[in-house]
């Protein structure tokens, strides 16, 4: 078995994302790996129509702050009780599952934990997937973990 040294967990802040953030700390600690936790900020483009682009600009502007606050509490929430446990938090902008498998392939991935819905039949058909497209797509093995329920 390959020795995995560093793990990203990408994190959208929801429950099924903080389970896999709690299962990705724990291997990470087991494993004397790093751990990575990813947020992706997807364009707001397509919501706003062009003539209001300072108000899209805003809107981003808050968004980011917002996410980037969130991120250092979950990299806080991990390192808690854990000291020699090395967390970081990384924001990127992009299309989930692409920016997803860049920055893990950037960052020297062996391994991606990211969390699932479970959903099936219409659902997963009109909400789609970014677990399962980060699964087909990226270079890195990845870990899918739904939460019990």
């Amino acid at each position: 078995m390959a020795k995995i040294d560093v793990i990203v967990c990408p994190i959208d802040f929801s429950e099924c994302s903080e389970f896999a953030l709690t299962y990705a700390a724990s291997m990470a600690k087991t494993m004397g790996a790093r751990l990575t936790l990813l947020h992706v900020l997807e364009p707001l483009s397509g919501i706003f129509p062009d003539d209001s682009l300072a108000v899209r600009a805003e809107l981003e502007s808050g968004l980011r702050r917002e996410r980037e606050t969130e991120l250092q509490l979950a990299v806080k929430r991990c390192q808690q009780g854990v000291p020699e446990l090395e967390v970081r938090g990384e924001l990127v902008e992009g299309v989930a599952q692409a920016a997803i498998a860049k920055g893990a392939a950037e960052c020297g991935a062996d391994l991606i934990v990211i969390g699932t819905h479970g959903r099936t039949g219409l659902g997963h058909l009109l909400l789609g997937s970014v677990a399962e497209k980060v699964v087909r797509t990226s270079t890195v093995p990845v870990l899918t973990v739904r939460k019990p329920g």
